[in-house]
């Protein structure tokens, strides 16, 4: 019975003695916000967010990783992020991104938050880079060097897939199912069912995702397409879906 009392009490300040060290780690005020792209624990160097590659709406979203070091506050903080660097004179907030307001909960070490990017034809000519970094503003720091920003890319550009004409076995080209290429039947395409079609059409074995897709995958998109167009055309009778060449938008 001693020997188990004398077990417990080993154990009790063995664990006190941990929670001091970690405790003693960081002042009481000290409070600082590693940052970085995604949600994953590996940080990438930078985001490139092509347009071109994007459904057609008025907004985006980018998601980040915030992770404090310091003592987790009992009460909600607000932190808020600034461009630190790149074209800072030619992207602007409110024109081209929106951040929220960003709150780290009571007692969290961590999330998941997102900026908002809005679609405009700034970058179909030119594309731009925008570097992201905490405000500093008497509550958080900024965290460690390495995770102290978010640089992201910003770009407008059609890039037609090489396997789009030809793409042998065992794959079918993307011709069989969406036609010839243009500009604006991809972007099309890309909005009618939520991503570009940069995939690979396998019609035989299994695909493997995410940048292959199976052949009955392909054919159901195809048909899809094609009920979107017919919609957009019976909405628009005066002006059908053309191409940047002026050729009616047609599939297979």
């Amino acid at each position: 019975m001693m020997n188990k009392i004398t077990c417990i009490f080993l154990c009790a300040v063995v664990l006190f003695s941990c929670e001091k060290e970690i405790d003693a780690r960081y002042e009481p005020s000290f409070s600082a916000l590693n940052i970085w792209l995604g949600s994953n624990v590996q940080k990438p160097d930078s985001m490139v967010y092509n347009f071109a590659f994007r459904p057609v709406q008025e907004a985006d979203t980018i998601s980040f990783s915030v992770r404090l070091m310091g003592l987790p506050a009992n009460h909600d903080r607000e932190f808020k992020l600034i461009a630190i660097s790149g074209d800072t004179a030619r992207i602007k907030q409110g024109v081209h991104y929106e951040f929220p307001t960003y709150i780290l909960p009571a007692h969290a070490y961590e999330g998941v938050y997102s900026i908002f990017i809005k679609r405009t034809d700034t970058f179909s000519g030119q594309p731009g880079r925008i570097v992201f970094g905490l405000m500093e503003d008497g509550v958080f720091r900024r965290g460690i060097q390495e995770r102290s920003d978010i640089a992201i890319v910003l770009m407008d550009q059609f890039a037609k897939p090489a396997h789009w004409d030809i793409d042998p076995a065992p794959y079918q080209p993307l011709m069989r199912f969406f036609g010839a290429y243009s500009d604006v039947k991809f972007q099309f395409i890309t909005t009618a069912i939520g991503r570009a079609p940069t995939f690979k059409v396998r019609y035989s074995g299994t695909p493997i995702p995410p940048d292959e897709v199976s052949y009955t995958q392909a054919q159901y998109w195809q048909n899809r397409c094609r009920t979107q167009l017919l919609q957009y055309n019976a909405n628009n009778p005066e002006a059908p879906l053309r191409d940047e060449h002026g050729e009616i938008v047609t599939f297979p």
